[in-house]
Parts: C-alpha cells; sequence; structure tokens
C-alpha cells in the first residue's frame, strides 16, 4: 500500500506564499494572512470559525480561532477529515497520523487513516461488528474514529485485541498484518503465540506440549475468519486438496491429536485401559511445519503418550494405517492392496508370530511373545492357546506385516521352523492344527522330529497335539515296561529280533494307540515298520500303521 506519512505541523514561507497564490483575496469577504497564518472573513466581516472554506480546487478548515488548520485530524460531526502541513483537506490517500499515546503498552507510534475522495475518513460507521473495506484491491478495517486495525480482531467487535501477552489469537477472528501494514489476511499464517492451554494438553495438542512460547499455524478463509473448532472438537477443512484441522481458537494441529468429539467421556489415562474404539478417536497429522493429516495410507511414528505410554517414553516407533478419513486402523483385520494385516487395538500394525483371538471389539493378543518364543514354549502353550481361542497367525518379519499363507519359514529365536497356514476359509492364515499331507501341524508349526531325535512320538489330544521331547518321555508316559519277554511277545509285536538281542521292551498302551504317531525329521508320518532307531538308539515298532512298542538293543 502506498501511504503518506505525518507531515511538518508548522507552515513555511514558500507555503505561505504558495496558498496565497491559489486563493482570491476580497477587502471584507475572504482570506487573508494574517501574524503568519491565513484566516477566512464572512461577508459580515467575522472570521469563520468550525467551518470549511474552498479555494480553488482545495479545501481548507478554520479552526476555533479562525485561523487555517495545518497537519491535523479534523472531527467534524461523525466524520473525521485530515489537513495536511498546506492546510489542504486530504483526498483518495492513506495518512499515518501521530498516535498521543505512543509508548504506552500496545500502542503504536502513528495510526494510518484512509480520506475518500470527499475527504472522509473510512469509519466502521453504525456497525458494531468489523466492517471489510476494499482499498486497491485489498481489504482492510476501520474502527468508529477511523483508525485502521491491525493484527487480532474479533469480528463482533471492531476494535483492535491487545496482544501484549501473545494470546490475542484465541479472541482474534481476522488477522490485518501489522501497525504499518494492516491488509486482510487471507489463506497461510505463521504466527508466535503464548499458548498455556496447548502446553499442558496432552490430547489435543500434544506436540505443543513443552512450552507455552509457541509458533503455530493458522488459516483464514476468503472472508478473512479463521478457520477454528469449538469446545467439543476440532474443525476440518480441506486446503488445496490437503486434510487440515484447527483447534478451537484456531491453531492448525500438528502429529497426534484426538478427535475429543468422538471420544467424549473418555477419562482414560496414559497408556492405560486403550480399547480399539479409543484408538480410532485420534489423528496423525503431518509435522508442525506441514500439518496435512495422513488421510490414508501408511505411516511409521512414534504413538500418542495416550496410545501407549512406554512406546512413547521409549521413542520407539510403529507402522499405523489411516482409512480414507484419517481414521486408525486398530483392533481390526484389515485387507489392503490385496493384503490382509493385523492391527494393535492402539493402531500399530502386528508383525512377525502372534496368537491372537477376536474379543471385545478388539484384537487380543496372547502374552505377546513369552509363550513362544522358542520352538519348545510354542509347542508346550500351543495346544492350550488354541484351547483359550487364540489362533497363530504370522505377518513377517518387521517391515512387513502381511499376513502369510500356506507354507512359511518362520524363525523363533533364531532356529527356523517349518509353518502352514490355511489359505482359504474362514480362518484364512490361521495356522493349521491337525494333519495335512501326511504330516500333523499344531498352529501351523510342522511337529518334525528334531536332528538329535531322528524320530520323535506325536499325541492328538483334546486341544491339539503333543510331541513328546524324547522316547524316554514317551514310553514313561504312554508305554509300560515288559521284563520278562519272549520270543513269541517279540514276534507278536512284529519285532523281528532274537530274544537275546533286545535288551529293554515297552508296549504302548492299546487304549493310547489310536492317538499315537512317529514323525521323522521331515514331518512325515512313519506308517510302516522298518528300521525306525532315533539318535538315542531307541527302536519304535509300528504294525498295522499303528506305534505299539519301543525297544533296545543290547
Amino acid at each position: 500500500m502506498r501511504k503518506q506519512t505525518k507531515l511538518v505541523a508548522v507552515l513555511s514561507t514558500a507555503a505561505l506564499l504558495a496558498i496565497g497564490a491559489s486563493m482570491t483575496s476580497f477587502a471584507a469577504q475572504g482570506w487573508a494572512e494574517e501574524d503568519g497564518t491565513w484566516v477566512y472573513y464572512t461577508r459580515d466581516g467575522e472570521r469563520a470559525t468550525d467551518k470549511w472554506a474552498k479555494s480553488g480546487n482545495n479545501w481548507y478548515y478554520l479552526n476555533s480561532d479562525g485561523e487555517m488548520a495545518v497537519d491535523t485530524l479534523i472531527d467534524d460531526g461523525d466524520n473525521y477529515y485530515y489537513v495536511d502541513a498546506n492546510g489542504v483537506m486530504a483526498s483518495n490517500q492513506w495518512v499515518a497520523i501521530e498516535n498521543p499515546d505512543a509508548g504506552d503498552d500496545n500502542e503504536p507510534d502513528s495510526y494510518w487513516y484512509f480520506f475518500q475522495a470527499n475527504g472522509k475518513a473510512l469509519t466502521n460507521g453504525n456497525n458494531t461488528g468489523v466492517s471489510l473495506k476494499t482499498i486497491n484491491g485489498k481489504k482492510y478495517a476501520f474502527d468508529s474514529e477511523g483508525k485502521m486495525l491491525y493484527g487480532w480482531v474479533n469480528a463482533d467487535n471492531a476494535e483492535r485485541l491487545d496482544d501484549a501477552n501473545g494470546d490475542a489469537f484465541k479472541e482474534g477472528d481476522y488477522f490485518f498484518g501489522g501497525s504499518d501494514d494492516g491488509a486482510l489476511t487471507v489463506g497461510w499464517l505463521q504466527k508466535d503465540v503464548t499458548y498455556d492451554e496447548a502446553s499442558t494438553d496432552e490430547v489435543v495438542a500434544p506436540a505443543f506440549n513443552e512450552d507455552a512460547d509457541q509458533t503455530r499455524w493458522f488459516y483464514f478463509q476468503a472472508n478473512g475468519k479463521k478457520v477454528k473448532g469449538d469446545a467439543n472438537g476440532q474443525k476440518e477443512k480441506t486446503i488445496n486438496g490437503k486434510k487440515y484441522a484447527f483447534d478451537q481458537y484456531g491453531a492448525m494441529v500438528a502429529e497426534w491429536s484426538q478427535n475429543i468429539k468422538k471420544a467424549s467421556g473418555n477419562t482414560a489415562t496414559p497408556g492405560e485401559g486403550k480399547d480399539a474404539q479409543y484408538s480410532q478417536t485420534w489423528r496423525y497429522f503431518n509435522s508442525a511445519e506441514d500439518g496435512s493429516r495422513v488421510s490414508k495410507g501408511w505411516f511409521k511414528v512414534v504413538p500418542a503418550k495416550y496410545l501407549n505410554e512406554e512406546r512413547y517414553n521409549d521413542e520407539s516407533d510403529a507402522w499405523y494405517y489411516a482409512d480414507g478419513n484419517g481414521q486408525l486402523y486398530a483392533g481390526e483385520f484389515k485387507t489392503i492392496n490385496g493384503k490382509k494385516y493385523a492391527f494393535r487395538n492402539d493402531g500399530r500394525m502386528v508383525d512377525g508370530l502372534k496368537f491372537i483371538k477376536e474379543a471385545n471389539g478388539g484384537l487380543d493378543i496372547a502374552g505377546d511373545e513369552d509363550k513362544y518364543d522358542n520352538g519348545a514354549n510354542f509347542d508346550e502353550n500351543a495346544p492350550e492357546l488354541n484351547k483359550d481361542g487364540y489362533l497363530c497367525y504370522y505377518f513377517g518379519n518387521g517391515e512387513d506385516g502381511a499376513m502369510k499363507t500356506g507354507k512359511a519359514s518362520v524363525e523363533i529365536d533364531g532356529e527356523k521352523f517349518n509353518f502352514y497356514f490355511e489359505t482359504a476359509g474362514k480362518n484364512k492364515g490361521a495356522g493349521k492344527t491337525g494333519e495335512k499331507d501326511k504330516k500333523i501341524y499344531q498352529s501351523g508349526k510342522l511337529l518334525a522330529a528334531g536332528k538329535d531325535e531322528k524320530y520323535q512320538v506325536v499325541k492328538k489330544e483334546a486341544n491339539g497335539y503333543k510331541k513328546y521331547a524324547d522316547a524316554e518321555a514317551f514310553v514313561k508316559g504312554e508305554a509300560s515296561e515288559k521284563k520278562d519277554f519272549t520270543a513269541t511277545d517279540l514276534k507278536d509285536l512284529g519285532i523281528n529280533k532274537k530274544v537275546d538281542d533286545v535288551a529293554e521292551l515297552y508296549v504302548v498302551n492299546k487304549d493310547s494307540q489310536d492317538s499315537l504317531s512317529l514323525v521323522n525329521t521331515s514331518g512325515k508320518i512313519v506308517t510302516n515298520n522298518g528300521k525306525n532307531t532315533d539318535g538315542n538308539d531307541y527302536n519304535y515298532v509300528i504294525k498295522n500303521k499303528k506305534l505299539v512298542a519301543v525297544y533296545v538293543e543290547n
């Protein structure tokens, strides 16, 4: 904007001569120079006072003493005018007029006025709220006395808000630039503010809770009003194709922020008692400099304190996914781009090998890894976990997270195991429990004999399968030792050995035989009798596809 600065208040000799040249002198009426100033006499021969007089194309004002006013603001009824150092009424121009209160708190050195073609200063008129005025394509606002407003202004009161404490943004609806600018702000504006509430709010604005002195972004619509929410929730707005959210004072939120309208009534404390529905009330926005919402897609960040306090304190990041509305996937299985994923109740993507059941509107992950952190623990605890309704899934390693189906090699505590996960049906992706391709699986894990054992026995139980650690453990639980056996006993069992060649003989309990299977190192079920000798020299005897005995040779 082109604005005129304050002019000198005293008329120079050259200025007096210029005025005189433009004025018509009269004997009894008109202009006269007296004591270094100009006066105007009426037809009655009296000095004109408190009125305008014209000379040529210019208007001049005679003050209460009848002297021509110079370099001053004229209060004429309900209107304000300005006369310059030559006494000429200003028109179609900006003028900066010295502020008598300069130096006081929040007071500028001067105020800007705009005087129209008729000389009248633009004012707010009789409006109680802000009345915008367009000057040279820009919008401005003025108070009732013609002073240009600047800084934060409330829409309902055409007065500049005191921003000495840096918190005028809370009440301000408009921002009109600085004291020497004043143009209405439209679009984005970054301001340094003092925001005590945000510095202590770990839910609405946790990214800003370290210091009350903050730098925040605001957005002003085409009408100049800032976008803001209310005490019940944030206001979301699409700007240039991106989604943003603004709090009740219009400050753009960033990083984690909760939609408190949807979370109303939730009294959860940090990291405790969170269910999936609660987690879904959180949104993630980009940095304090960007702030656009992650509306759809993957993002990897440290969780909010109220989602997972432990990982928040450790600054441990995780993968999350937002739907098209910015809502977190939480406590559910979801198919994304043709692949299936699982999300914890706090929204984190599940990875690795996990036992999961759907319960109470979310996902219950059993003890995390502590019950299946090695192969032995897995074999021991998997049947009980299945009994409790947990199914085993594998979601890849680390950065992957996609649910695996079919055959998979899974590393547990540094050791690799073969797994099989269902490829169809309601339990697609769940580890198979049962026989497939003449092999036995428990919760997806292939029950194969160890390399050292060579052969091991698997027993089918009510809750799944139990694999005996070795032959000694098996015979102790499922067989009886026969002391005084004969050649006939050996023949009846299908053992082609002389009595003197057998040192120990164990006969498998008949009521257990139908539930027992012998597996080799490839996991295949052994169904024919042969040289089935394990790594400890125990020989397993198969008859009619049933495990009937175990013996040790001399």
